[in-house]
């Protein structure tokens, strides 16, 4: 699986493959700080929609449509671009590729798998906002007070811990990796 997630530096005169790198981590923080910057207007938007939403009891069930609509554009966009470009476009500008050893690009299914831990992460937390949601239901009159009482939950800072520590661990290798790997890039 390795040889298919390699990230490599293109010469972008001949846009052919000079030698499979993989990028620091300060490149590739660079590159996710680029993607959020792109993703934060669809954010804003859905935030602000989300908002108006919060304290009308009415409008419950749409709030949580909505808090399910980002990650699904999170992960879609990491998956798209990834497969279609061979990057996403904070990747692209760091002029980092992600392809195969043999310099093709990636398939749907590589794709994915880069991205499964994110997505295999917020699906536990989505199953967990909405169970407590349920259990809690004569409780909550808005989905702002679900969010607060969500967040303050143990499972919750239990959820946030381990989003930390998985982040910490898969970008924070490639700190410590002498070729810069990180467990996505496998």
């Amino acid at each position: 699986m390795e040889e298919e997630n390699k990230v490599n530096e293109v010469n972008e005169s001949q846009n052919t493959v000079k030698d499979f790198t993989y990028p620091s981590f300060m490149g590739r923080a660079g590159a996710y700080i680029f993607d959020g910057l792109i993703l934060s207007p669809v954010f804003v938007l859905l935030f602000f929609v989300q908002g108006k939403l919060y304290t009308n009891e009415s409008m419950f069930y749409p709030a949580l449509i909505i808090e399910l609509m980002f990650f699904i554009i999170q992960n879609s966009y990491n998956v798209f671009f990834t497969k279609r470009f061979n990057g996403t476009p904070g990747k692209l500008f760091f002029k980092f590729r992600v392809c195969r050893e043999d310099g093709m690009p990636v398939t749907w299914e590589t794709s994915i798998k880069r991205e499964s831990i994110y997505i295999i992460r917020n699906i536990i937390y989505l199953i967990c906002f909405y169970a407590f949601i349920a259990i809690n239901r004569e409780k909550i009159t808005n989905f702002g007070i679900a969010t607060y009482l969500h967040s303050e939950t143990l499972l919750s800072k239990i959820e946030n811990w381990i989003y930390f520590i998985i982040c910490i661990f898969d970008f924070g290798k490639a700190l410590f990796s002498p070729k810069r790997i990180t467990f996505h890039d496998k």
